[in-house]
C-alpha cells in the first residue's frame, strides 16, 4: 500500500471537485465555496490544504485555516489561530489509521511554518484527537450536536 501526501493547489481541479463533493455531503459546505478556497493562491483563509492518497487514489484531506465556522457561533474564539479544519477521510478508509496519519502530516507542516499551538473543533472524532495528544478546552451544544474545541502544543 502506497501512502502519499500532497499540498493541494489550483492545478488539482479534479481532486478539488471531489473534495468539494465530500464537504457538501458531509457538512453541507457549498461546492463553490470549497472550490474557490482551494484554487485561490494565496487564499485569505487557507494556510494550506493537504491531500492524502492511498495507492494513488485520493482518500482524504484536511488543512490549516485562519478562521473556521465555530467562530461564527462562539465569538470568544475569534482571536484563536490557526485551526486544523475540514479533516475528512473516505468512508472505506476510516478506522484504518489514515485520519491519524493525515493529522500527523498537518501538524508537522504547521510546525515547519512556525506554529507552536493549534486548535480544532469536532463533533465526531474526539477519541482520535485525544489519542493524538489533543486537550479539550471547551464543549458546547450547537445545532443539537456536542461540539468539542481542542488545542495542542506542537
Amino acid at each position: 500500500m502506497k501512502i502519499d501526501f500532497e499540498f493541494i493547489n489550483s492545478e488539482h481541479v479534479d481532486e478539488i471537485n471531489q473534495i468539494a463533493n465530500w464537504y457538501l455531503n458531509e457538512w453541507g459546505v457549498p461546492n463553490k465555496n470549497t472550490f474557490n478556497h482551494l484554487t485561490k493562491n494565496p487564499d485569505d483563509n487557507v494556510i494550506f490544504q493537504i491531500m492524502l492518497t492511498v495507492d494513488n487514489i485520493c482518500a482524504g484531506t484536511g488543512g490549516l485555516y485562519k478562521k473556521v465556522r465555530i467562530q461564527d457561533y462562539i465569538k470568544k474564539y475569534n482571536n484563536y489561530y490557526p485551526w486544523i479544519a475540514l479533516m475528512y477521510t473516505t468512508p472505506n478508509h476510516r478506522g484504518k489509521g489514515f485520519g491519524a496519519r493525515l493529522l500527523d502530516e498537518i501538524e508537522s507542516e504547521a510546525k515547519k511554518k512556525g506554529f507552536r499551538k493549534l486548535y480544532l473543533f469536532t463533533s465526531t472524532a474526539e477519541t482520535l484527537y485525544r489519542r493524538k495528544g489533543w486537550d479539550e478546552i471547551d464543549r458546547f451544544i450547537i445545532k443539537g450536536k456536542v461540539v468539542v474545541i481542542m488545542s495542542k502544543k506542537i
